[in-house]
């Protein structure tokens, strides 16, 4: 499994990284949504996984590389002590791992499928299916 930081820069540089079929956000724990979604890489076991609260108005996308972590994320609605403003991205960097910010470069993005297709377009991964709407908040019951 590759994990030093030359064969990590050259996971996150291929641009033939895939995710197959279309995502659904599942409920968690925190009364927010997640998903898992195998990234296809020929060198790599690589998930993505979306996390979103509503009630803390936050979203992130993480890549993650099986045995080492997270390698790069798009944060979106928290600050970061490196990074200004609540928008920001993390990319894996020799001895840094992936715990500095830095702003993306680009425009916010006005809705959720506008931050995934920037996630994607970011960490160089192609996913031609589509990521769908979150299931709407449970009412309370009483």
């Amino acid at each position: 499994m590759p994990a030093d930081d030359h064969a990590i820069s050259q996971i996150l540089g291929d641009r033939d990284k895939r995710i197959v079929g279309d995502l659904r956000w599942l409920p968690d724990d925190s009364g927010g949504h997640e998903f898992l979604a195998a990234v296809h890489c020929h060198n790599a076991e690589l998930v993505v996984r979306g996390q979103r609260c509503p009630a803390a108005n936050t979203l992130r996308f993480s890549l993650i590389l099986r045995g080492v972590g997270r390698i790069a994320a798009l944060d979106l609605g928290h600050a970061h002590t490196h990074a200004p403003g609540e928008f920001h991205l993390h990319r894996w960097q020799p001895n840094l791992r992936d715990r500095t910010a830095e702003p993306p470069g680009e425009p916010l993005p006005a809705d959720l499928p506008a931050a995934w297709r920037l996630f994607c377009r970011l960490a160089r991964i192609q996913h031609p299916g589509l990521l769908f709407d979150p299931p709407p908040a449970q009412e309370p019951l009483l």
